[in-house]
């Protein structure tokens, strides 16, 4: 199949026009259209690869790639992307309803389901949420600002496709994505400073957001590094490994049946969270680069 994407790209190239395209197709989000773009560009839109693997080629948002989103690809990587960056997402999708109000519809999440996101204490059982916002966000208050654990639980979503395990991708996309809305510790903007005696803390990403500037990856992998398997590696972990004890005080998973991989993280001393309320968001991405649905809490310290 190679050569013939191969000779799609540049008959592309031959038929693009002279005007300046938005960003459309830097899958590396790094302000460049690469030939390996291109191609992997042609390969969603024959239907050989999934949409996840490169979203920015989707510049309509209609969840496909077509022949005038490769042919936007081929101008940009001849003449440089129009802004240095990733494309603008497209706007939600509005439709009347029987009154003539406008009803805005949501691109549905296709990836990994997070299952459960909560605290566990410093002894490894789950603490309950002590209270729920407006709009159900759970509370969870703490007498300090460390000393527990912070948990996610996830399975594949509506494709199929098993959750990702890195927490950490070294200037990439990790795929657990989890940040906060105030500084950590000492809000070091160091990526992973966790060996002594350089112990730092996480900057916040205030108001929440998901993107692939340099700020917001840096701050995903720095907390996201905390996250560690059973043996200290920046990796989910399986129900076996759990971090989490059940009623009979055995470790497992809180959805044995369900969970395909668990996110544990010990918030430390030098991890330790403000007094007050402090917002945690997350989401997963699958083994194929797909977007789930993310989950809030709110962390209460008392002052």
């Amino acid at each position: 199949m190679f050569v013939p994407i191969v000779r799609l790209v540049l008959a592309l190239t031959l038929f693009a026009t002279s005007a300046r395209a938005a960003c459309v197709c830097d899958c590396g989000g790094d302000g460049e259209v690469t030939i390996g773009d291109l191609v992997l560009a042609v390969s969603i839109a024959l239907g050989g690869t999934p949409l996840g693997q490169c979203a920015a080629a989707d510049s309509g948002g209609d969840g496909a790639v077509g022949v005038d989103e490769l042919v936007q690809a081929v101008n940009v990587a001849l003449e440089g992307c129009a802004n240095g960056g990733t494309p603008t997402p497209p706007p939600p999708t509005a439709t009347a309803t029987a009154t003539g109000t406008p009803t805005v519809t949501e691109t549905p999440a296709v990836g990994p389901t997070i299952l459960f996101f909560g605290v566990a204490s410093a002894d490894d059982t789950l603490q309950e949420p002590t209270d729920t916002t407006a709009d159900e966000t759970p509370i969870y208050q703490r007498p300090f600002g460390f000393g527990f654990r912070l948990v996610v639980e996830a399975r594949r979503g509506t494709v199929g496709v098993p959750p990702g395990d890195d927490t950490f991708a070294d200037g990439g996309t990790p795929d657990l994505q989890v940040q906060v809305t105030r500084p950590l510790g000492n809000g070091s903007t160091a990526v992973c400073d966790v060996i002594a005696p350089d112990f730092g803390g996480v900057p916040a990403i205030d108001p929440p957001r998901f993107d692939t500037s340099p700020a917001v990856l840096d701050a995903l992998n720095d907390l996201g590094c905390r996250f560690v398997d059973g043996t200290g590696l920046p990796m989910a972990r399986t129900c076996a490994l759990s971090c989490v004890k059940n009623t009979n005080s055995d470790y497992a998973c809180i959805h044995p049946l369900d969970t395909e991989a668990q996110f544990c993280a010990l918030i430390d001393a030098p991890l330790e969270f403000p007094a007050g309320d402090t917002l945690v968001t997350v989401r997963v991405l699958d083994e194929a680069g797909n977007l789930g649905a993310p989950a809030r809490l709110i962390l209460r310290v008392q002052p």
